[in-house]
């Protein structure tokens, strides 16, 4: 029996400064090689293939502003079939113990109480003595969130999956923005708000950051995360398909561009405060330097934003 057709719909004007001067930097169907296999090849409920064989991916760049991003992507029907049926539980847990390990376990710990220190000291002026009111957006199964309430944060989280809020390790995750803000019955409620690979994801990035500096206190701080995708433009090989997946990541963002979008939304670019989760002076010393050189050329895929 044939199955039935995935629908697309055409972005055809960019997702940051909506400009419709597009240029594609590669494209062609989800059957063809390598993508097939490189699709075919991963964990899934039900193998999407059948559904999108005969679609046709294109990979474009803006040359107003120069983002790039997927121009077909698929429809909110469709999407909510990738979720049900694609994506499954069992499917995105044997994809992260494919690429779990006691040291990326440990790394994970350790970025998250590095950002915790940062926000502790970033907040204080804005918060006086009050916990620091946290929102991490995409939030997963609230691991960023069970930390943060060890340090005596007041941490929220949206998550659009039922599985996570379910099985989470944290009871304040809500699956939309809506129904958080009737829970709470207040914008400009948060002290910080989180996107920890997030933005790649998203249909409309630009309206999702507006939304959510409403939720934000004057002089609160945004954090972002994104793969860097400066180097990709074309899906050859493993990397570069996990960076620019055409049913998943389906914006690719540079450090420029990422700055570019979120400044759009009613931000401006600040300088993160220094922290260190390291017993080792030398490692300590690097990362001094490394941050800081960072900041000065402008090439880090995770920056920091104030509300303006």
């Amino acid at each position: 029996m044939t199955k039935k057709e995935a629908v697309f719909i055409d972005r055809d004007h960019c997702i940051s400064c909506g400009d419709g001067n597009l240029k594609e930097l590669s494209g062609g169907l989800f059957g063809d090689a390598p993508l097939r296999e490189f699709i075919e090849n991963d964990p899934w409920g039900e193998n999407p293939m059948p559904y999108i064989e005969h679609k046709k991916w294109s990979y474009v760049q803006c040359i107003n502003c120069r983002q790039m991003f997927h121009r077909y992507i698929l429809s909110n029907e469709w999407n909510e079939v990738r979720f049900s049926e694609w994506m499954t539980q069992e499917a995105m847990e044997k994809f992260e113990e494919s690429i779990q390990t006691p040291a990326s376990d440990f790394n994970k710990a350790k970025q998250h109480v590095e950002h915790i220190l940062r926000i502790e000291k970033m907040s204080l002026e804005l918060r006086g003595d009050s916990p620091v009111r946290i929102l991490d957006f995409g939030c997963g199964w609230g691991e960023f969130l069970a930390m943060c309430e060890r340090f005596g944060f007041s941490g929220y989280g949206i998550d659009r999956s039922s599985e996570r809020r379910q099985q989470g390790k944290h009871l304040n995750i809500f699956p939309e923005i809506e129904e958080l803000v009737m829970e709470e019955g207040s914008t400009n409620f948060f002290h910080v708000i989180t996107l920890f690979e997030v933005l790649e994801h998203l249909d409309e990035p630009l309206i999702l950051l507006k939304s959510l500096s409403r939720l934000l206190a004057p002089g609160g701080i945004l954090i972002v995360e994104t793969p860097d995708c400066s180097d990709v433009t074309d899906i050859k090989d493993e990397m570069s398909y996990r960076k620019i997946h055409p049913l998943d990541h389906i914006n690719g963002f540079t450090p420029d561009t990422l700055r570019n979008i979120v400044q759009r939304a009613g931000f401006r670019s600040v300088q993160p405060h220094i922290s260190h989760v390291s017993t080792d002076r030398t490692k300590v010393i690097k990362t001094e330097i490394k941050q800081l050189l960072a900041w000065l050329t402008n090439d880090k895929i995770q920056q920091y934003f104030q509300k303006k």
